[in-house]
């Protein structure tokens, strides 16, 4: 059974859709604000073998065109920082030879879907797990995205958080339709990995006080509620998980764009020290805003869309208990955003030199559209449902 098949939702097209739009965003914000050197071709170049894997008939080759994008924008991020040059490029080539490996064993290569006997399974199963866990920063393989959230661009932030990593999540959600054995054996392993995301990315973006570093512990509290609803298995859990990954997608540009945007006008990194900064960019605040709501997964955004079905899915999986546990990450995630939203954006402003602020209004504008998007998709899912082929 495939993806589609078992969803309904074409993956392919919704995911395809959503990154043509924030590629173009990207390359016209890079314009106006610098995001690296040659961001333009790298971005175009990484994005192209993203898509083209995506809708690739062949798992290897999919792996292959995912692994030389991330490869790819390693280049991007190498001079930006070393450091997170260095743990990027070690992530993407560790998760992908893990990958590879555990499905080449699996005999998924050559058209086998069927469970291989004995040790062999086992092993399979340990490097998919290990691998996908490297590739997508789960807790505790999450220091690579911290690092570049903390000292690289903005918008290489964005392609590696909402086009890789949610393009190797939608390998993940095959993974799990296509060969349902290698979740059902350690399914208890994969429900406490995501508790552990869930949790431990909320209580360490709560006490973060770099913005930056917040909201790469937030995608890892995201993403342990993604990849639970893939654990999860039934179609409304899978679906869940989809349209949740479309969402964290949009809402990272979002968030990562405002905060571009805020810091290019200060001139620093956005810290709790910070106040008023929607005094000075109230676009950038209301984007601020809107991409935190849709990260919790508030109405009428997309993000409730997901949220709810994977709080379904979490139910008919883990009973109450694991409701409960859901919550409570739900709730850490409202204190972090809405200790950033309260003290950084909405604060008193700072005393000290006032100087006329850097607009940008067509970025706004850019902003405000993708806030629209957000909404009508909460409104209307169905726009998504027609992306997706449904």
């Amino acid at each position: 059974m495939t993806l589609l098949e078992s969803t309904g939702f074409d993956w392919r097209i919704a995911f395809s859709a959503v990154s043509v739009v924030i590629l173009a965003a990207a390359e016209y914000y890079a314009k106006l604000i610098p995001q690296g050197k040659r961001f333009g071709v790298i971005s175009l170049i990484s994005a192209g073998l993203i898509l083209t894997g995506v809708w690739m008939p062949s798992e290897l080759v999919r792996i292959i065109l995912l692994s030389a994008a991330g490869l790819l924008l390693v280049c991007l991020i190498w001079p930006q920082n070393q450091l997170a040059g260095r743990w990027f490029l070690a992530a993407s080539a560790t998760g992908s030879l893990l990958v590879a490996g555990g499905l080449a064993l699996s005999g998924m290569f050559s058209g086998a879907l069927i469970e291989p006997a004995g040790i062999i399974s086992k092993v399979v199963v340990c490097l998919v797990f290990i691998g996908y866990a490297v590739k997508l920063a789960l807790l505790p393989f999450s220091l690579w995205l911290v690092s570049i959230s903390e000292n690289c661009s903005v918008m290489s932030a964005v392609l590696v958080v909402s086009l890789l990593d949610m393009a190797e999540f939608g390998e993940l959600a095959a993974l799990r339709v296509e060969v349902p054995w290698m979740f059902e054996q350690t399914l208890g392993v994969w429900i406490g990995l995501d508790v552990l995301c869930m949790l431990g990315g909320a209580l360490l973006a709560l006490a973060q006080t770099n913005v930056r570093r917040m909201l790469a512990y937030s995608t890892i509290d995201d993403m342990g509620y993604l990849i639970l609803g893939l654990a999860a298995g039934s179609a409304g859990g899978v679906m869940g998980a989809l349209v949740g990954a479309l969402s964290h997608a949009l809402c990272k540009f979002l968030l990562f764009g405002a905060l571009g945007i805020a810091e290019h006008d200060l001139g620093h990194p956005l810290t709790t020290s910070d106040r008023g900064v929607s005094n000075r960019q109230p676009a950038a605040s209301a984007a601020f805003i809107a991409g935190s709501l849709g990260m919790v997964g508030v109405p009428p955004l997309l993000g409730f869309i997901g949220r709810w079905r994977l709080y379904l899915g979490g139910m008919e999986m883990g009973g109450v208990w694991l409701a409960v546990l859901m919550a409570s990450a739900t709730t850490l995630a409202l204190l972090y955003y809405v200790r950033i939203i309260h003290k950084v954006w909405l604060g008193q402003i700072t005393e000290g030199p006032v100087t006329a602020p850097k607009r940008f209004r067509a970025l706004e504008g850019i902003l405000i559209g993708f806030i629209f998007l957000l909404v009508i998709g909460g409104f209307s899912p169905t726009i998504f449902a027609v992306l997706g082929g449904r």
